[in-house]
């Protein structure tokens, strides 16, 4: 089945950032470089198979709703899978150090 993919505005900005502070801060533009195409890779996976990624059941418990992680670098792609619309969400990209399940909670209400 093709899913279509839907990348919410957060969690673009939180790439942006990352490779932002990645290049310019830590003055890494081959590495921010690598990220984007590792992340972009993982787009496309998740596209085409978003249930090859397994729940995250430490922050789905958390936030009581599904949501699945697909690991980029040290950052992580959560996304929401709707079997039935055929729809995919990427709701974060986040730094496996940040506090995920609060910023999920923010952006998925029960």
């Amino acid at each position: 089945m093709a899913y279509e993919l839907i990348v919410s505005d957060p969690a673009n900005r939180e790439l942006d950032n990352a490779i932002g502070y990645i290049a310019v801060t830590l003055a890494a533009p081959g590495a921010a470089t690598s990220l984007l195409e590792e992340y972009e890779s993982a787009l496309r996976l998740v596209a085409d198979n978003p249930l090859l990624f397994g729940v995250d059941l430490y922050v789905s418990e958390a936030i009581g709703r599904q949501v699945r992680r697909c690991p980029v670098k040290r950052y992580g792609m959560y996304f929401t899978v709707d079997e039935d619309a055929g729809k995919i969400y990427i709701v974060a990209f986040t730094h496996s150090l940040r506090d995920t399940p609060r910023i999920l909670s923010e952006r998925l209400p029960e």
